[in-house]
C-alpha cells in the first residue's frame, strides 16, 4: 500500500472510532493512549492469524523450502550441488532467496540460513559448516610478469581488488601486511564492488584475485583457476548453518544433506 493509502485508512479507522490514534508532531509520529490499547488488542490477534496460516501451509505438505544465503555462496557453491539434493528429495521444493544482507528468518519466513560470519550467530543453533581459506588464483590465460613464486611477485603483477562491504582481511593489504610486504596500489589492477565480478574477471584472465576454499574449488579443479605454488593460505572465518526455530521439518533433511556435502569436500581436500 503506498503511503496516501495507508494514511485514509487510518483516518477513516480514527473517525469510525471516533478518536485520535496518533500524536502527529512536526518530526515524528507517536500512539496516544487509544491508540497503545488498539495496539495491544490488535498485535496478538495479528501474530495468532500469521501462525494459524503457517499451520495450515503445514497441514496441507507444503514442501517449499525457504533458504537464503549469499550469492557467492548460492552461485559457486550450493547451486551445482543441488542436483544431487533435487535426486535424493524430489518432494521438497526450494526457493532461494538470495541476499548478502543478514536477513531475519522469522520476519521473512525463511527456514534455513548459510550465512558467512566473523563470530558464531546468537541465534537459530548455528552449526559451523565451512572455513573459509584464501590464497592468490590465477587464470591460465592470465600473462604473468614474474615467475609468480614468491609474495614478492605478487607487487609486480596486475591484482583484482574488492571494495564496498568486504571486510579488510579479505582484500590484498592485508594479505601484504601479514607477509611483511607493502601493497600496490589499487589503481594499478582492477576494483570490484561483488565477489562474484571480481571472480569472474580472474576466470577470464584479467589478473590475480584473493580467493579460495570452499566456493573456488571447482575451478582449480577444472583448470579454470590456478593456485599460486608455495603460498600458505590465510584462514578467516565460518559459514554457519542456521535454522529457523519454527522451520519445518524438512529442513532437517536439508541440513543433513548440506553437512554431508561440506564434509565430503573437506575429506577431498585432504
Amino acid at each position: 500500500m503506498t503511503r496516501v493509502a495507508v494514511s485514509r485508512q487510518i483516518a477513516e479507522l480514527e473517525e469510525a472510532l471516533d478518536a485520535r490514534l496518533f500524536k502527529r508532531n512536526h518530526r515524528n509520529v507517536a500512539l496516544t493512549e487509544a491508540g497503545k490499547s488498539l495496539a495491544a488488542g490488535v498485535n496478538p490477534a495479528l501474530d495468532a492469524i500469521v501462525e494459524t496460516l503457517q499451520q495450515i501451509r503445514e497441514d496441507r505438505g507444503d514442501s517449499r523450502l525457504s533458504i537464503t544465503t549469499t550469492a557467492a555462496f548460492a552461485t559457486y557453491w550450493l547451486m551445482p550441488r543441488l542436483i544431487d539434493f533435487g535426486a535424493r528429495y524430489p518432494d521438497i521444493e526450494v526457493n532461494f532467496v538470495v541476499s548478502d544482507r543478514y536477513l531475519d528468518l522469522e520476519a521473512e519466513g525463511i527456514d534455513v540460513a548459510i550465512r558467512y560470519c566473523p563470530e558464531r550467530p546468537k541465534t537459530g543453533n548455528p552449526a559451523p559448516l565451512l572455513r573459509e581459506e584464501i590464497f592468490p588464483v590465477y587464470s591460465p590465460k592470465y600473462r604473468c610478469a614474474t615467475a609468480l613464486t614468491s609474495p614478492q611477485d605478487l607487487q609486480a603483477e596486475r591484482l583484482l581488488h574488492l571494495a564496498g562491504v568486504y571486510r579488510a582481511e579479505a582484500r590484498w593489504p592485508h594479505w601484504f601486511k601479514t607477509h611483511g610486504l607493502e601493497a600496490p596500489e589499487e589503481k594499478t589492477g582492477a576494483v570490484f564492488n561483488t565477489y562474484i565480478n571480481m571472480l569472474q574477471a580472474a576466470i577470464e584472465g584479467q589478473g590475480i584475485a584473493l580467493a579460495g576454499f570452499p566456493l573456488v574449488d571447482r575451478f582449480l579443479e577444472d583448470g579454470s583457476l590456478r593456485a599460486m605454488k608455495g603460498i600458505e593460505p590465510l584462514t578467516r572465518d565460518y559459514f554457519y548453518l542456521i535454522e529457523r526455530p519454527t522451520a519445518k521439518s524438512d529442513v532437517a533433511r536439508f541440513s543433513q544433506w548440506i553437512t554431508a556435502q561440506a564434509e565430503a569436500q573437506a575429506r577431498a581436500r585432504g
